[in-house]
């Protein structure tokens, strides 16, 4: 049947694309069922890809870059002035500033959105944290750390029953109070 069609002059894409011109809303099964009843056999495949238009290879080569229309998104973003590369940037700062030193994101976000710009919660906080108005927040170890060290110095710095018991025997030993005194101004020096 295909020595049929390739006989009459006509291709089976172009029957295909005969069938698609009278039944426009037509799905590719039916298409296929149509020409088939018609005396055309065509593969499903042929069928989908002339109805919904995919290109072959003729035309992947085309030479030179198509000129490319800019998505929706982007011409309405472009039309309140926040998508060009650090606008948005730019306005969560000012309006970061604005705010003063206790700034939260959702604050800026309802400012932006007064003025007409969408930003997310995450890109506010992303540029405050660049800004250095949001604080980083210290791993567990660095917390462990910083607490052994107060503790260590609170230590120090009270005296208990048991040091003053351990001072009296040191006094006892070397004899008085300044000889207790000397020697441990010696240890301190080698320490």
């Amino acid at each position: 049947m295909a020595k049929k069609a390739a006989k009459a002059g006509a291709s089976k894409s172009d029957a295909v694309r005969g069938y698609v011109g009278k039944h426009s809303d037509a799905s590719p099964k039916a298409i296929v069922e149509g020409l088939k009843a018609e005396g055309t056999e065509v593969s499903l495949a042929l069928a989908s890809k002339i109805k919904y238009g995919q290109p072959g290879k003729k035309g992947t080569a085309k030479k030179g870059r198509r000129k490319q229309k800019a998505p929706a998104g982007r011409a309405a973003a472009s039309s309140n002035g926040a998508s060009r590369h650090g606008n948005k940037a730019e306005a969560i700062r000012v309006a970061a500033k604005s705010l003063g030193r206790k700034v939260r994101p959702r604050d800026v976000i309802a400012i932006l959105k007064e003025q007409g710009i969408t930003v997310s919660s995450a890109q506010v906080s992303t540029t405050l944290k660049a800004m250095g108005m949001r604080r980083t927040r210290r791993g567990r170890k660095a917390r462990m750390a910083a607490t052994a060290g107060s503790r260590a110095t609170s230590r120090s710095d009270s005296i208990t029953v048991a040091d003053l018991l351990a001072a009296k025997r040191l006094v006892e030993q070397l004899g008085s109070v300044e000889a207790a005194s000397q020697a441990l101004s010696a240890l301190a020096k080698l320490s």
